[in-house]
């Protein structure tokens, strides 16, 4: 089942700030919700705030923060090496161990 986050405009302005994003890039990040009818995609948004040089420890322990769990942040940042590699996720084929 998909997880989704919302935040208060204002509040999502603060963490983000908090998160280590410049003003510039605060308006960049405001903007791409803006231009997304208010809702980005998690990998969107990683890949966005990892541009702008934010660390992925923090960037993980801010998603952790929001509610999201370990198995889905693997998920995400396996999928945001993905992306960032340039390669089809169509193609990619997930195997699920478990005991």
């Amino acid at each position: 089942m998909a997880q989704s986050f919302q935040f208060d405009k204002q509040l999502l302005r603060l963490k983000l700030k908090d998160l280590g994003l410049s003003d510039t890039q605060l308006e960049e990040m405001m903007a791409l919700f803006d231009q997304k009818s208010k809702h980005v995609d998690i990998i969107s948004f990683a890949v966005a705030v990892e541009r702008f040089g934010i660390p992925r420890e923090r960037l993980y322990a801010f998603l952790k923060q929001a509610g999201a769990d370990d198995p889905a942040l693997i998920n995400v940042f396996s999928r945001v090496d993905l992306k960032k590699a340039g390669l089809d996720e169509s193609r990619i084929q997930e195997v699920v161990f478990s005991d």
